[in-house]
Parts: C-alpha cells; sequence; structure tokens
C-alpha cells in the first residue's frame, strides 16, 4: 500500500466532490490565489485524508475563498485535470508511486511520479489508479504555482512503510523524479511533507513574503539536516531533502521532507501569479541562428519526458536560450520522434481543450518535422497535445531559428513569389547532390530578383529528393559539420518537404548539410518571402484556426480537389485575418490521397508552377507550415499535383499573417 501510515488525522467530517470554501474571519483578503485539494483514493484511510484535507482547506479559507476540493470517490484523472488549470497552489494527499522501488525496475511515466486517484467516479475508495507524471505535465497552472504532496511515499524520497531505509541516491532519485512532473505541469516549486500537517506552508505562502526556500525551512518540523543538489531531470531547478536523522521511524527511514524549486522563488511570487488570456499582438521579426529550446528525450535541454496522447503540454520559450522573456511568436522547427502510435500534434499558445486543428501528422517509427511560426502565450510559453490511442507516447524537439517582438524595431517582411532558387538536380543555385557530411553555400540574396542587401531571413519551403541513406538536413546562417538542430528529418528514398524561415549571413547566403553516415541527397528550396532591416509589414499573431477543409466543405471548398486543378480560397476576412493582409503563416495538411504527389499554395498558381509546400506518397497524412504570399484581393490558389484522374483531400490552419 503505497501511502504513509504515519498519517496524522486533523480536522472535522470530509465533504466529497468539489466545491468552493466561503473565506472566513477577518483574516480574509482581497488576493484571490486559486488553491485546488486532492484526495486520492486510499482505501480505508480515505477519510483520515479528507478530514487532513478539509483542515487544510479552513486555514486556505483565511486567505482566499478560490478553493476547490476533488475528493475520492469522484476524484477522477478527468476531475482533477480540470480543477487544476490555472491553479497557484494545488495540494494533493494520497498513494504515491514512484521510482526506484522494489516491484519494476524501470520507470513507467504514465504511472509513476504522480498521484493514486478513483479509476472512474462516484464507485468506492479502493477503485485506485495511477497517473503518473505525463499526466501530471498536462496540468496547466498558473505561472509560479507550488504543488504540496502530503503523506505519499516515494515523493520525499521514503520508502513505503516498513520497508526500512533507502539509500541517499535512491532518495535523491526518487525526489527529482517525483518532482518532474509537476514541474512540466507549470509549478515552479515541489515540496513533499510525508508526516506533518500544512498549516505553516499555508500561512507562510500568504504572510511571511519571504522565498519558498526559507519557508519550507521554518516548518515546524524543520530537521535542520539539509542536503540540495541541482536537479538531474528538472534543468534550472534545485532540489534539498532534509532527513530526520536524530529521530528516525521505527522501520529506520528518515527521507520525509523535500523540495525541489526554482532558486529564488518567492511567496508572493506563488500567490500573486496568474494566467493572462491569450491577446493578438503584432511586432518585428529578430532572426537567431537555430537554437534547440525543447527535447523531451533530455541531453539537458528543457524539461525530460514524453508526451502522452490526449492531454496538453507546457513548455517555457520566452525567457530561454537567447528568446526574450518579452516575446510574442516564434519561428521554429517541431520534430517528433520516438512515438509509439500513429497520430497528430497540434501547438499554440495556449490548449484548454481537444483541439480541432493540427500541427504535423505522422505514423509510427518515422521521425517527422515541420517548421512552424506560432505565437506564444502571455506567459512565454507554448502548448502541445498528441492526438492518439489512448496511452501512446511521444517525443517532442522544438529549434528555435527566430523571434517577435512587439515593436518597430526589428525586420519587416516582404512577400516575395514563391519562386524556387535552388534544385540540385538540375543546376538551379547548385549542381549536384549534397554528400553527406560536406556543408555548401546556397546564395540567397541578388537571386531572381531578391535585393542584394538588406535580406536577414528567407521564409520558404525545403524539399529534400530521395536521400540514399536516411538522415537530416540543417539549413542555417553558417555550415555546421556536426548540426546540433535539424531542419527536415527523412527516411532514404522519400521525396519530402518542410517550412523554414532562416536566417541570412552577412554575405547574402545561407548553408545546408546534410548529416547522415554517408550518401547523398538532392535538395529544393522556394522562396515564398523575406525579412528585411528596413520597412516591410508587421506579423499579427492568432491562436491556430482551421480556414479549410475539403472534407467538410469548410472555407467554401467542396473536395476533394482533383489533380492538377487549382482552386480559390478566400483568405481575408476569414479566421481572424483582415482586409488588406499581404501573406499568411498557416499549416497545410494533405489526406485521403488516390495518389502520391505534392501540393502547393500561392497567390496564383497552375499546374506547371515551379514550387511547391508539400510533398506525399500515397496512404500517409502529411503536414508542412508555410508562409505565403496573397493575392491582391486577399486570396490563395491551392493544387494537388498528380496523374489526371486522382484527387485529395487538403486542410489549411491559420495562425498568423502580415499586414
Amino acid at each position: 500500500m503505497r501511502r504513509l501510515a504515519l498519517a496524522i488525522a486533523i480536522g472535522v467530517l470530509a465533504a466529497t466532490g468539489a466545491l468552493v470554501v466561503s473565506p472566513q474571519g477577518a483574516k480574509a483578503v482581497a488576493v484571490q490565489a486559486k488553491v485546488v485539494i486532492v484526495v486520492g483514493a486510499t482505501q480505508g484511510a480515505t477519510d483520515s485524508y479528507r478530514s487532513d484535507a478539509d483542515a487544510a482547506a479552513a486555514v486556505f479559507a483565511k486567505y482566499t475563498s478560490n478553493i476547490t476540493k476533488v475528493y475520492s470517490p469522484n476524484a477522477t484523472w478527468s476531475a482533477v485535470a480540470a480543477a487544476a488549470k490555472g491553479a497557484n497552489i494545488l495540494v494533493y494527499l494520497g498513494h504515491g508511486s514512484g521510482y526506484p522501488d522494489p516491484y519494476v525496475g524501470y520507470e513507467q511515466p504514465n504511472s509513476d511520479n504522480g498521484m493514486g486517484l478513483n479509476a472512474s467516479a462516484a464507485n468506492t475508495n479502493n477503485n485506485l489508479k495511477y497517473y503518473g507524471e505525463n499526466y501530471m505535465a498536462q496540468l496547466g497552472l498558473a505561472p509560479d504555482a507550488v504543488v504540496i504532496l502530503n503523506h505519499l511515499c516515494y515523493a520525499s524520497g521514503d520508502n513505503e512503510w516498513g520497508q526500512g531505509l533507502p539509500t541517499l541516491a535512491v532518495a535523491q532519485q526518487r525526489v527529482d523524479g517525483y518532482a518532474s512532473g509537476f514541474l512540466r505541469g507549470g509549478a515552479k516549486a515541489v515540496i513533499a511533507e510525508g508526516v506533518s500537517g500544512l498549516s505553516s506552508y499555508i500561512d507562510g505562502l500568504f504572510t511571511s513574503h519571504s522565498t519558498i526556500d526559507a519557508l519550507w525551512k521554518s516548518a515546524p518540523d524543520f530537521n535542520n539536516h539539509v542536503s540540495s543538489w541541482p536537479s538531474t531531470r528538472n534543468a534550472g531547478f534545485t532540489s534539498a531533502i532534509d532527513p530526520n536523522l536524530d529521530h528516525p521511524a521505527p522501520d529506520g527511514d528518515v527521507y520525509y521532507r523535500s523540495m525541489v524549486a526554482v532558486p529564488g522563488l518567492s511567496t508572493d511570487d506563488v500567490i500573486s501569479g496568474q494566467t493572462s488570456p491569450f491577446a493578438s499582438q503584432s511586432g518585428t521579426y529578430y532572426p537567431i541562428a537555430p537554437t534547440r529550446v525543447v527535447d523531451t528525450r533530455g541531453n539537458g535541454i528543457g524539461p525530460v519526458g514524453s508526451l502522452t496522447s490526449g492531454g496538453a503540454y507546457t513548455f517555457q520559450i520566452a525567457g530561454d536560450d537567447g528568446v526574450p522573456s518579452i516575446a510574442i511568436a516564434v519561428t521554429a522547427n517541431l520534430t517528433v520522434t520516438g512515438q509509439s502510435a500513429r497520430g497528430w500534434v497540434y501547438v499554440a499558445p495556449t490548449i484548454d481543450s481537444t483541439p480541432t486543428a493540427s500541427t504535423i501528422n505522422f505514423p509510427t517509427a518515422d521521425n517527422r518535422a515541420n517548421g512552424v511560426t506560432v505565437a506564444l502565450s502571455p506567459q512565454g510559453t507554448i502548448s502541445a497535445w498528441y492526438g492518439a490511442a489512448a496511452g501512446a507516447t511521444t517525443q517532442l524537439i522544438v529549434d528555435v531559428t527566430g523571434y517577435f517582438l512587439a515593436d518597430s524595431s526589428g525586420a519587416g517582411y516582404a512577400p516575395y513569389g514563391p519562386y524556387r532558387i535552388l534544385d540540385t538536380r538540375d543546376g538551379t543555385g547548385l549542381s549536384g547532390a549534397f554528400q553527406a557530411g560536406v556543408p555548401r553555400k546556397i546564395q540567397v540574396a541578388g537571386v531572381a530578383g531578391l535585393p542584394d542587401s538588406g535580406i536577414v531571413a528567407v521564409t520558404g519551403t525545403l524539399t529534400v529528393v530521395r536521400p540514399t541513406v536516411k538522415g537530416y538536413v540543417y539549413v542555417g546562417p553558417t555550415a555546421r559539420t556536426s548540426p546540433t538542430s535539424s531542419t527536415i528529418n527523412f527516411p532514404a528514398g522519400d521525396i519530402r518537404a518542410n517550412n523554414v524561415t532562416v536566417p541570412v549571413n552577412s554575405d547574402g547566403t545561407v548553408a545546408a548539410d546534410y548529416a547522415a553516415p554517408s550518401g547523398s541527397v538532392n535538395l529544393v528550396l522556394d522562396i515564398s518571402g523575406y525579412f528585411t532591416a528596413t520597412g516591410g509589414a508587421l506579423y499579427h499573431t492568432l491562436v491556430p484556426t482551421r480556414m479549410l477543409d475539403t472534407r467538410t466543405s469548410m472555407g467554401g471548398i467542396i473536395g476533394p480537389l482533383a489533380a492538377s486543378s487549382p482552386v480559390t480560397l478566400q483568405v481575408t476576412s476569414n479566421g481572424g485575418v483582415p482586409t488588406g493582409a499581404l501573406a499568411i503563416a498557416a499549416n497545410l495538411t494533405a489526406t485521403g490521397q488516390t495518389a502520391g504527389g505534392f501540393a502547393a499554395v500561392g497567390p496564383t498558381i497552375n499546374a506547371s508552377t515551379p514550387f511547391s509546400n508539400l510533398n506525399f506518397p500515397y496512404g500517409d497524412c502529411r503536414a508542412d507550415g508555410l508562409t505565403v504570399p496573397l493575392a491582391s484581393d486577399g486570396t490563395a490558389q491551392l493544387i494537388y499535383v498528380a496523374p489526371g484522374g486522382n484527387t485529395a483531400q487538403l486542410i489549411l490552419d491559420v495562425g498568423g499573417y502580415y499586414q
């Protein structure tokens, strides 16, 4: 039984379900920090834990009326996830399932390091199901939130009751692991109190005006045996334990207090942090060399841990790795890898419910990339949703290539083409295929009507044509023989395209490198616009909105599209794009195609137009981002190019516009 037998019951008869507690007494203040208290399914101990939770709620009520209780037998994952959105303080009392444990020799991210909740509502306190760190990462807590874990096994480093004293190394691994999912879900501090009550923490959060570290060390059960270390699972966080070396438990265990937090986090930060609603903003562009800011596989880049299907995960982008804290949007390359089931990922500034749009579609066992322009939330984050069969997981990588600020000092956008400036198959731009490990420069400035100077970045589509060996291509302002980020990933023999927004070197070139153990690949680059240091249009952010879906006649086009027959879509005055917009940043998806081919979007287009946005074989649902100029009347044309008699469905999701 994965709970602490030392739980101390305090309080009175507990209520079940979700309810709001009113403030009591003269100490109630105007601050309305959101508090969520969860009691999991803990068999015969549930009444005791509900009593403890009610006692904590009574203390919270001195300071805020915004208190929600989610108690067993109604503490299902769906109820907890809905209640926790935007919470400043989350308290959980119940069973803990951590790692390392005596049962399984490997970590289980879908069940370890989280909460033991009700498998179904209104059943009993015995219908226990563990929801691990991959679920906790979907909580969507408020900025600077704190999580308090009370009476759990493993969370503070301890063993289950009666199993003796773990080693220090095991205790530290448990503390780091147990905090990781909650930190990915938005928390800036996770405190585990195995035995004692919570009143000192609650009073201190609202009245001490101190750091979280000082609050933790001022608790009545502070043992003054603190050991701290940089968190191994959570970059930028510090972990600490405070073992009770002077008075071990009867079984010898001493690890009942721990904390993982951002150094310097204050109690005032916790109770005042609020999630602001998204609002469209406009600004100019600042390119940067491609920089990896998220890699859920680890490698010391961002939060660690795969995405589980059916929930939203939030990643901090602004304020890290060269992206200013005030950035309103970024251009980036999104890569999925290690997916256990086919599906799709949707990326947006915020996600509050199951998305109706997508960003990248993929089968299993295929690394897929998509270049995106995505707005950031007011907190500088993006959210990602993995849509797939229940329990499926995938890894996510984000490489940022530039950012937008709400100012007029950066680069503005100028529509162009689209026009092909590179095709190594016929000698356009460069002759001969790229060889693995041999970077080459591509001339941009002064080519095909592009300005001779003043270009700081370009937008377009990069296509790889039948690589002889699987690998990836990196495109950036300068050559890298061993790239640390990627632009497009592919197997051998495929034709695959990806949207790019790439900084241009001061000599007017960009560089590309084919990263593979051997082999060659032909590259094609179509340019659809550029950012200029003087003048140009501003970018206006939007939450991604579906504008066209030929499967449902959304957008006024009744599908599927016949091969080689262009159709016209009214873009302006649709999906938040106003009259006068010059170009859009969007995502194009092809599905249901009866034959392999390619799709293209432009202000005007026909079957012989020499550019493309998306290449695909038969039976593979594929997506690609794009930045595309509009015609003077605010329309764009789309085409599916394939042998006559074939058809395909096209979907277009718009995420912003230039004006």
